[in-house]
């Protein structure tokens, strides 16, 4: 056991609130050194790279969807799920985050991310297979380096998918953060992410969440080396996987 695990662990899992904004981009902050697709690109080898995601990130918490896990002793931040909440598309209309993404985001690594996780995300139209007009995507998960290895990751996804049920259901509410809740009246009725490690896809499978697109690493390139470089061997494809709630 490593000594620096937090033990024993009673966890609460809530709604992000404001006051925890900044220990949450913290945690992501650590994990994107161990998340595959950031990795591969070389994403942690350019300058300011990392700190430009984080200004996604901010803007993806203003859909008041995003959870937390807290330990109950020590009040720590144990891990972050980062949801986005996506109305059916429009023909000929860009969505809020598009925008965000063209005024803000300019470093090659970050926009080469954003461009793999949409032309994966998009490979499946999930409202037509599904025939739903809201759709919540778990854009990102990451465990507080002090608490991985004791299942947290498991629970934080199963409560994505109690959350989208409960949003879809009314027995759950989303939590404003700073201002209105961007797509307030929009409701859940798929969950769907791009699941890009062996071990969350298998967590998504147990959840029941189906396999609908695959793109291997070593098919991908970006600045002459192949994904799979950096990445190795263990963690080989990034999967699009969906739940109809």
């Amino acid at each position: 056991m490593s000594k620096n695990v937090v033990q024993p662990v009673k966890l609460e899992f809530k709604m992000l609130t404001r006051d925890k904004i900044e220990e949450a981009m913290v945690v992501q902050a650590q994990t994107m050194k161990q998340e595959c697709l950031a990795v591969g690109l070389g994403m942690l080898e350019e300058p300011g790279a990392p700190e430009e995601m984080q200004l996604l990130f901010r803007e993806i918490v203003k859909d008041g969807a995003t959870i937390i896990a807290v330990d109950e002793e020590t009040n720590e931040l144990a891990a972050v799920a980062f949801n986005k909440i996506h109305a059916r598309p429009r023909e000929g209309v860009k969505d809020q985050l598009e925008i965000f993404v063209e005024q803000n985001m300019r470093h090659p690594t970050c926009l080469e991310l954003i461009r793999l996780l949409d032309g994966i995300e998009t490979s499946v139209n999930i409202f037509k297979k599904y025939n739903v007009n809201g759709a919540m995507e778990l854009f990102y998960l990451g465990t507080n380096p002090r608490y991985q290895g004791q299942g947290i990751g498991s629970q934080m996804m199963k409560k994505c998918v109690e959350l989208g049920r409960g949003l879809l259901n009314g027995t759950a509410k989303r939590n404003s953060i700073d201002g209105p809740i961007v797509n307030e009246h929009v409701l859940p009725e798929v969950i769907f992410g791009v699941f890009a490690s062996n071990y969350s896809q298998r967590i998504a499978g147990k959840l029941g969440l189906e396999s609908l697109y695959v793109m291997r690493y070593e098919d991908h390139d970006f600045a002459g080396r192949k994904l799979s470089e950096r990445i190795g061997d263990v963690h080989r494809t990034a999967k699009l996987q969906a739940l109809k709630l």
